[in-house]
This record gives C-alpha cells, structure tokens and sequence, in this order.
C-alpha cells in the first residue's frame, strides 16, 4: 500500500528537488565555462549518462570472463 503524503511535504519536496537541479545548473555553468543558454539547450539525460560514465577498471566484469579468472585461480 502506498505510504500516504502530506500535501505540504510533497510541495517541500519538489521544492528541494528543483533546488537541487539549479544547484547542479549553478556548478555546470560555473565549472565548465557554460552559457544558461548552452546549459537550457542540452539533453539532462545524456549529460547525466556522461557524468556518471565509470571509468573500464571500475565497470562490472562480463560474467562469463570472471568465471575464466576463478578457474585459473
């Protein structure tokens, strides 16, 4: 069963979420030289996918190619 919510917790939330995406607007703009309009006009969800990229040592192993490192002990 869904946790109920008040309706001015919900409202505190959103708030909190739209303060958290200008701080990280507030850091893009600041740290990598950008525009508001250049920040505006790209795609969050790849710009995201990018921040997060792991880097190759720090990538979960093919299953099958730790199984071949297990058995050779």
């Amino acid at each position: 069963m869904p946790k109920k919510v008040a309706p001015g917790q919900v409202i505190w939330e959103l708030q909190n979420q739209l303060e958290d995406f200008d701080l990280y607007a507030k850091d893009v703009i600041i740290n990598l030289h950008w525009t508001t309009e250049q920040f505006d006009e790209t795609d969050y969800y790849r710009l995201m996918q990018v921040f997060n990229a792991k880097e190759k040592k720090d990538r979960q192993l093919d299953p099958l190619e730790l199984m071949k490192q297990v058995q050779k002990g």
